[in-house]
């Protein structure tokens, strides 16, 4: 049986679990392949006082141009925190040259949360991962991340169903086929509103919130999701395990006194 093969292009953080130190085991448990491109390494995620930080950009095309001599191929590419615009360029030219047919390719727009740009992201990026996410079958963009790809108001209180409908409108013009928006308030109900290219239907998913901030739950959350659409499963059911799955761990790990060692994905990979 052939087993998909996954191009995940995130930064490796040694210490907490957090980016490709949850999408590898998660994509093993659903039964893919993860072939990591690392696009920074950290001696930990940074959460934590005090971090060291490698920047892999000088090595990135080398690995890919070894991998187009052994004629590697991928049945999708995953790309989520890039350190500079010429990152991005380096997935853009990960994409011409590994795009198969069927393949899958999802982009998670790592740039910022409530309200604002991550520290050390400036505008540049925010252009240059507009022009990223024209490449993609699915983005993951949060509430800020997608008001700032679309240049939209971002509305501290949320927004309304329709609200929200037309911020994956204006993604989708941009050039995505699918779209999901995470951690938005729709209509004061913390959700995940997306649209399905391939149906042609917009969807609002709810979720009861734990008010607990674990790193890497959003790479948790991408990882489930397209662990289970390489199973042919459906976007609208692949993002409701993601919540499904996501939210379990976050639960069953609430009364954990280190927050910032992450969630020990040891335990729980048969449940995902």
């Amino acid at each position: 049986m052939s087993i998909p093969k996954v191009l995940a292009i995130h930064d490796m953080s040694c210490v907490g679990k957090a980016a490709l130190t949850v999408i590898l085991p998660i994509l093993a448990a659903c039964g893919v392949e993860a072939v990591p491109l690392p696009t920074a390494i950290l001696s930990n995620h940074l959460d934590f006082p005090h971090v060291e930080k490698f920047d892999f950009t000088s090595y990135m095309h080398a690995f890919m141009n070894v991998w187009s001599q052994n004629q590697t191929t991928f049945h999708a590419i995953y790309s989520g925190y890039l350190a500079s615009p010429k990152q991005i360029q380096i997935v853009e030219d990960a994409i011409s040259r590994y795009k198969i047919k069927k393949s899958i390719i999802m982009i998670d727009p790592v740039m910022g949360d409530k309200g604002k740009l991550y520290k050390g992201y400036e505008h540049d990026m925010v252009l240059g991962m507009k022009h990223l996410i024209s490449y993609a079958d699915i983005i993951k963009p949060n509430y800020t991340e997608a008001c700032y790809l679309t240049d939209s108001e971002y509305k501290v209180d949320g927004v309304t169903k329709e609200e929200g409908i037309e911020l994956l409108k204006k993604l989708r013009t941009i050039g995505t086929k699918s779209a999901l928006i995470t951690s938005i308030s729709i209509d004061g109900q913390s959700s995940v509103i997306g649209y399905n290219n391939s149906s042609g239907d917009y969807f609002c998913l709810p979720y009861n919130e734990i008010p607990i901030h674990f790193p890497g739950t959003g790479d948790i959350f991408s990882a489930i999701l397209i662990g289970h659409l390489l199973g042919n499963e459906s976007l609208t059911n692949s993002t409701q395990k993601a919540i499904d799955g996501v939210y379990r761990l976050i639960d069953l790990n609430k009364e954990n006194e280190d927050k910032n060692r992450g969630i020990p994905l040891e335990q729980y990979l048969d449940i995902l």
